[in-house]
C-alpha cells in the first residue's frame, strides 16, 4: 500500500468528519430549543461533539503530523520541553478514555429513555443541563490519566522508517501500567455497553417499536467501534503486525474511530 495514498486518506477522513461534526453541532445548536433536539441525548452529543473536535484537532497536530518527514525535528526538539510531551501522551489517554466513557453514557441515556421513561432517574438525567452532562463525560478519564502526568516523564523517539514518531518514556512500566489500565477501562466500558444493549433489545422486540430499530444500529456499531478499538490497543502491546504498513496506519487512527463511527452512524 502507498505511504503517501494512506496519510493522504486518514486526512481526508479527518477533514470530513470534522466538517460533519461542526455541520451537526450547529443544527442541534440552532434547534436546541425544539423538543428532540432539548433532550438528555442530544445535549450529552452536543459536548461529546465538541470533545471529538478537540481531539480532531489535537490528533492532526499531535499525532498525523508525526507522519511527515519535516516534522520529525520539531518532535524531537520538543523533548526539551518535558510540560509539552507530558500534556501530548496523557491529552492522548484522557481522550480515549473519554470516547469510552462517551459510548457508556451514549447507552445510558437511551436505555433509560426508551426503557424506563417514567423512572425518577430518567426524568432527573433528562433536565441535566449541558455542563453537568460534561462533567460526567470527563471526570473519570481525568481522575485516571492526570497521575501518569506527575509520575513519568515522556520523549518522542523515532522507530524506523516511513513510521510515525512515536511516544516512549525510559520508565517500563508506564507501559505496562497504562496498557492494563486502559484495558479494563475499555472491557468495563465494553461490558456494560453489551448489557444494556441486550437490555434494550429485548425492550424494543417485544414494543414492537420497528422505528425504534435505528437506535440499535446505532449502538451496535459503537460496541463494534469499541472492540476495534480494544483490539487495536492488544495488538500494539504484544506487537501483533507492526511490521506491516497497513497496521500501523490502524495504530495511528485508533483515536478516529469512535468519533468517525458515532457521526456516521448518528
Amino acid at each position: 500500500m502507498d505511504y503517501q495514498l494512506v496519510v493522504g486518506t486518514v486526512g481526508f477522513i479527518v477533514v470530513s468528519t470534522f466538517i460533519l461534526y461542526c455541520d451537526v453541532l450547529f443544527i442541534i445548536t440552532r434547534n436546541r430549543h425544539s423538543n428532540r433536539f432539548n433532550s438528555a441525548f442530544f445535549r450529552l452529543w452536543w459536548n461529546q461533539g465538541f470533545f471529538d473536535l478537540l481531539s480532531l484537532t489535537f490528533f492532526t497536530a499531535t499525532m498525523y503530523s508525526r507522519c511527515f518527514n519535516a516534522m520529525v525535528p520539531v518532535f524531537l526538539y520538543m523533548n526539551r520541553y518535558p510540560i509539552w510531551t507530558k500534556f501530548a501522551q496523557v491529552t492522548q489517554e484522557v481522550i480515549m478514555y473519554v470516547q469510552a466513557t462517551t459510548v457508556v453514557l451514549e447507552f445510558g441515556v437511551r436505555l433509560m429513555t426508551m426503557c424506563l421513561p417514567s423512572a425518577y432517574i430518567t426524568k432527573v438525567v433528562d433536565h441535566l443541563p449541558k455542563w453537568k452532562l460534561l462533567v460526567a463525560l470527563i471526570s473519570l478519564p481525568l481522575i485516571i490519566a492526570t497521575p501518569f502526568y506527575c509520575i513519568y516523564n515522556f520523549q518522542y523517539g523515532l522507530k524506523g522508517t516511513n513510521v510515525p514518531l512515536l511516544l516512549s518514556t525510559p520508565d517500563v512500566t508506564y507501559d505496562t501500567s497504562i496498557f492494563f489500565i486502559g484495558l479494563v477501562y475499555r472491557v468495563t466500558a465494553l461490558v456494560l455497553c453489551l448489557c444494556g444493549y441486550v437490555y434494550m433489545f429485548d425492550t424494543i422486540r417485544r414494543k414492537g417499536a420497528r422505528a425504534e430499530f435505528k437506535i440499535l444500529l446505532h449502538g451496535v456499531c459503537l460496541v463494534i467501534a469499541l472492540i476495534a478499538v480494544i483490539t487495536s490497543s492488544l495488538c500494539r502491546r504484544f506487537k501483533i503486525g507492526e511490521s506491516y504498513q497497513l497496521v500501523r496506519v490502524a495504530f495511528l487512527s485508533t483515536m478516529l474511530w469512535i468519533p468517525c463511527t458515532n457521526i456516521l452512524v448518528l
